[in-house]
């Protein structure tokens, strides 16, 4: 199913299944940098439309950040982004909404993190306790 089919509770149980653990983790939506959505958008107006309307679970634990995309459908497997790899690990809180911003293997990824919504109830009160373990990150 699509993110429009998808349940807060079906992401929690895919998560749980992957993971044993259900606190973990955040509903993001794929964000684009300004040179990045700029090309894309003179493009294809429609490429850039389903192209940032991308949604994904990220899963973090000692080993790094895992990253599902839940745009299509649940099915599937996590994809790991080792902590070794990951490079400028930035966090922006905004009122509400975080954006979450990183390089892994040189490739600038952006994600943005909302608060509100049917997917995001949770995300606010996880984000908060991730910042309080440091996502999780053994230096």
């Amino acid at each position: 199913m699509g993110l429009l089919m998808n349940t807060a509770n079906e992401v929690a149980e895919k998560v749980k299944d992957n993971f044993n653990d259900d606190e973990n983790y955040l509903f993001a939506l794929k964000n684009n940098d300004v040179k990045t959505g700029l090309f894309k958008l003179i493009l294809s107006k429609l490429y850039y439309t389903m192209d940032s309307a991308r949604s994904f679970i990220l899963y973090f634990n000692e080993k790094g950040i895992n990253e599902k995309e839940i745009s299509n459908t649940l099915k599937g497997n996590f994809v790991l982004m080792p902590w070794n790899e990951v490079e400028d690990f930035v966090i922006d809180i905004k009122n509400n909404k975080a954006n979450l911003a990183f390089s892994h293997l040189g490739k600038k990824l952006l994600y943005e993190i909302p608060f509100s919504g049917a997917m995001a109830n949770k995300n606010k009160n996880m984000l908060e306790n991730l910042l309080d373990k440091n996502f999780n990150r053994i230096d």
